[in-house]
């Protein structure tokens, strides 16, 4: 039978399936008769449904072990409750699995960009606005160093843009939006002195969330924090990160040079970009390119939360839930 996705199945299509094995509850119906509430989800969909408790899979279904990944035949259904999948077959997935596809990280979201493009356009405008040589060296060296990692991180746990390559999908997206900044305020502003530094700002876009790339590890079941994500945060490893790659290109090439003060505001931007000690921030904005940053970061974070809630509003709703990072309600239209 053929390995299907989830979101391929239609109303009492039967077939084959790779899933991750989300959770199990053991319920009551109204009548105090006992089923589980299960969840399963591949990078397509999620599906959660009762197991009754005359099912032949009841039992069995207490062997079934959270965070592990299952192949399944069943039949899908679309009932008043929701998506249900009858389960006809089940096992744990083998190595031999992925000769029909399988693959550890199917349960993982992804972006919906091609991370080596986006990686390359952030090049080119690093290239385009960044003038200091050794700023530009810095920023082009962490980039190249960690290229692979930033390719397939997340940029958070849950919030916005956690799936492989959403760090790289919002740095690029915080990118675009300092420069596009930075060219009009710097034009509106003129005689600001000292005058608005376009390529630090840019830099610091493109550096602001580094540290995500030891804050945060991935699971079969999602991304979660380090320990040192835990207990340092990606702000004050961002700030490490630079630090160390500074001390390695002094020690490997002794032309390099980087002053202090461009360090130090490039630093600056780092541990300010959240804004607010109480988003965890251990500095407030003190330069006008650590404020464009910190926006350009907070809009797209705030936007992305708010396109996904508007695609989780079911099919006739006219409201999402506020069981989102924002914690409110987002209006989708007037149904008619």
């Amino acid at each position: 039978m053929s390995i299907l996705k989830l979101a391929q199945f239609q109303n009492g299509t039967m077939g084959d399936v790779f899933l991750l094995f989300v959770s199990r509850e053991q319920m009551l119906t109204s009548t105090k008769k006992n089923y589980w509430r299960v969840a399963f989800r591949d990078e397509t969909r999620e599906v959660s449904f009762p197991i009754w408790e005359n099912s032949p899979q009841f039992e069995a279904c207490r062997n079934w072990t959270p965070g592990k990944f299952y192949k399944i035949r069943g039949t899908f259904h679309l009932s008043k409750f929701g998506p249900q999948l009858e389960i006809h077959q089940i096992r744990e997935t083998t190595d031999a699995d992925r000769e029909q596809g399988f693959q550890p990280n199917l349960a993982l979201p992804a972006t919906s960009f091609d991370p080596n493009e986006m990686f390359a356009e952030i090049d080119a405008i690093l290239a385009d606005y960044v003038t200091c040589p050794g700023l530009l060296k810095l920023v082009r060296s962490l980039f190249e160093k960690y290229r692979e990692p930033l390719l397939t991180a997340s940029a958070a746990q849950g919030k916005h843009h956690a799936m492989a390559g959403g760090l790289l999908e919002h740095t690029r997206n915080v990118l675009r939006n300092v420069v596009w900044l930075a060219d009009r305020y710097a034009a509106l502003f003129p005689a600001m002195n000292p005058p608005l530094d376009k390529g630090l700002a840019a830099a610091g876009a493109a550096l602001h969330d580094f540290g995500k790339l030891r804050e945060l590890r991935e699971t079969p079941v999602g991304f979660e924090y380090t320990p040192e994500g835990n207990l340092l945060g990606h702000i004050v490893m961002g700030r490490d990160y630079v630090r160390d790659m500074v001390t390695t290109l002094h020690a490997a090439d002794p032309e390099f040079t980087l002053d202090f003060e461009t360090q130090l505001r490039l630093e600056h931007i780092i541990l300010s970009h959240q804004r607010l000690p109480e988003w965890g921030s251990p500095k407030t904005n003190m330069t006008p390119e650590s404020l464009l940053v910190h926006y350009a970061d907070d809009l797209d974070a705030k936007f992305c939360i708010m396109a996904n809630a508007l695609a989780s509003v079911p099919e006739g709703e006219e409201f999402s839930d506020n069981r989102n990072a924002l914690r409110q309600m987002v209006f989708k239209g007037i149904q008619k």
